[in-house]
């Protein structure tokens, strides 16, 4: 009996993850399917020009496409100015430190320092990161060339690879990729057919899929930032009119709303009768069919069907799908006085802080001596097949102990995974083939499965990223088929390495826990909830209340991670309790922001100052915590 309670917490970890990776969310395998395509097609592009680096091509693509053309087109046109920046600086430094080991080691720790520093402090990010990993491989890799003139010839090429894949996410991306309009438009479908689901299971009488429980949570949890960005991303592309994205702004907030409603029935005891259950569940159905369709959702008048109070409310924002919703309409005041909120400022360069939170140049010491660590290894040991540690050292330092550690669970099983898809290829289904069209299509179908993965959650995106790049480290290690299984075991010995440095790096030297983010994040959950909505419309409370989801999964996510980290650097677990029992009651309590379910707004306001005045609250206060 001791052995399954022992294993249970394990198996329903796993079961989690599972139902993560498998989630067929709308759109997910139509983007799966697009990064195959474009994956295959610029390996076969690097095959027969026999690109330098052709192993990393399908990494640097794969970590950056996009789910829309306008964000691909973005990314594309920062890739192209930084890296041809970068490249003549490559350039300069190579040939200034060409046959000096100590010379060009230094060079790659400066070139490693700029890129981590970039990472976290502007709107690179990701960018940054794969600019230092492959610039860094290619020093490592340059180390070894003697004469000048093959090291531009090198550079010059390397330049074309980065312009190949800039161009590959811009052409291809535009006619490929849906536009901004579209995957919002899907993301309200999935919302509405979610939501029609779980209430028909519930007007049937059955129970509702764990599965589709942890769908609503998650979804809900997600709030309406990401919709309304897309918003912002159609508005650039300057292609919709005003009005049609007024109506699908309308549906981004209702269909959250009744998304928020649909969680308060997940429980047994929820108060809503099975006819509601069934009358809206059919009338969800058909505003997915008319959103489908590319329609509209027509007027259906202000009678009211349903009898029961979640239902009702559930129904007025279903009949008010047919109004507009300007973005001055969800304005939230600044303040309680009803002071306007200030205008956001233009997105810069450099994010706030860049150059005053002493915790970046700390992050990018750390990840600077992993990646010196990495490459005094990799030269000791004289093995080339582990220069994946190197790769390792920048894909997962990250400024957090608990993130570092999240993201190396993802790393090894994800390398795993890919690494025993390289090692069943080459067995079984390399001395079989006999032209490349039989080697795009296995490759097409390993990498379609890691895009897949990646397309889903955020907490396993990084673990499909990790299939692909471990796959195509052992399989295109070379311009012809890998037939040796040395290959894909040298790939994970020095994934291993990199991991075990990475690890050391960041617990020695300025251990940073996660626990200041979640912090923060609990502070700003308590602000949200702090603020009188009394005098605010349906619509702004809404919005708050998606705020407040927001903020509270965000703050979630951060504890998730502070538990992965050492004893000594996570709070007792009476206080972790406290905080987990603080984002329950704040979660509750979004649900309580906007409708006439609250009774009344006198009620509603006294609710929210219980929240912020309780016990609770209180017991966050003492040591610290808010």
């Amino acid at each position: 009996m001791v052995l399954p309670v022992m294993v249970k917490p394990y198996l329903d970890a796993f079961m989690r993850l599972w139902r993560l990776a498998v989630r067929p969310t709308r759109g997910r395998t139509a983007l799966a399917l697009r990064t195959a395509i474009v994956c295959m097609a610029l390996v076969l592009i690097g095959e027969i020009w026999q690109l330098p680096m052709l192993t990393l091509l399908t990494l640097t693509l794969g970590a950056l496409w996009q789910g829309n053309r306008v964000a691909n087109m973005k990314i594309s046109v920062m890739y192209v100015i930084f890296f041809s920046g970068v490249t003549g600086a490559l350039y300069v430094g190579v040939v200034t430190t060409i046959n000096n080991f100590l010379a060009t080691l230094i060079f790659n720790l400066v070139l490693s320092f700029v890129f981590f520093f970039l990472s976290t402090t502007t709107i690179l990010g990701m960018i940054s990161v794969i600019g230092g990993l492959i610039l860094s491989y290619m020093l490592v890799a340059l180390d070894n060339v003697q004469s000048g003139d093959s090291i531009a010839r090198l550079v010059l090429s390397a330049w074309r690879v980065f312009l190949i894949i800039a161009g590959m996410m811009a052409f291809v991306g535009s006619s490929l990729s849906p536009s901004p309009k579209h995957v919002l438009t899907d993301q309200i479908i999935e919302r509405l057919r979610l939501s029609a689901k779980c209430l028909g299971r519930r007007g049937e009488g059955r129970n509702i899929p764990q599965a589709w429980q942890d769908a609503v949570m998650d979804t809900v949890g997600e709030g309406v930032s990401g919709m309304f960005g897309m918003l912002g991303a159609s508005t650039a592309e300057q292609r919709w009119s005003p009005e049609d994205l007024s109506y699908l702004r309308r549906a981004a907030l209702n269909s959250f709303g009744i998304l928020q409603f649909v969680e308060r029935c997940l429980k047994p005891n929820a108060s809503i009768p099975r006819e509601d259950c069934v009358y809206l569940a059919r009338r969800l159905e058909e505003a997915a069919e008319c959103f489908e369709t590319g329609g509209r959702p027509a007027e259906t008048g202000t009678a009211q069907v349903c009898s029961g109070d979640i239902a009702r409310e559930m129904e007025r924002l279903l009949n008010s799908l047919d109004q507009p919703l300007t973005a001055e309409d969800v304005q939230l005041p600044s303040s309680q006085s009803g002071e306007a909120a200030p205008k956001k400022k233009k997105s810069a360069f450099f994010l706030p802080g860049a150059f005053t939170d002493p915790e970046h140049v700390r992050f990018a010491v750390k990840g600077t001596v992993s990646v010196f660590l990495s490459i005094i290894t990799y030269k000791m040991l004289n093995w080339p097949g582990v220069h994946t540690c190197i790769i390792t050292c920048f894909i997962v330092s990250l400024p957090t102990m608990g993130a570092v550690l999240d993201k190396q669970r993802l790393r090894i099983v994800g390398a795993l995974i890919g690494c025993f898809m390289a090692m069943g290829t080459i067995i079984w289904l390399m001395p079989h083939m006999t032209d490349i069209a039989e080697i795009m299509l296995v490759m097409g179908v390993v990498i379609f499965i890691g895009a897949w993965v990646k397309a889903g959650d955020q907490r396993i995106s990084y673990l499909g990223l990790q299939i692909i790049v471990t796959f195509t480290l052992a399989d295109l290690a070379k311009y012809a088929p890998t037939t040796d299984l040395t290959v894909p075991r040298d790939r994970i010995i020095g994934i291993l390495i990199g991991l075990a440095i990475t690890y050391v790096v960041h617990t020695m030297f300025w251990p940073h826990s996660a626990m200041g983010g979640a912090i923060q994040k609990l502070k700003a959950l308590d602000a949200l909830l702090a603020q009188d909505v009394t005098d605010w419309n349906h619509d702004q409370r809404m919005l708050q209340a998606a705020k407040v989801q927001e903020t509270a999964s965000g703050a979630m996510g951060q504890l998730r991670q502070v538990m992965l980290e050492p004893s000594y650097m996570r709070p007792t677990r009476h206080r972790m309790r406290q905080y987990m029992l603080f984002l329950r009651r704040a979660a509750m309590s979004a649900a309580s922001l906007f409708g006439d379910i609250a009774a009344n707004r006198n009620k509603q306001a006294l609710r929210l100052g219980q929240i912020l005045k309780g016990g609770e609250a209180a017991s966050l206060n003492e040591g610290g915590g808010l």
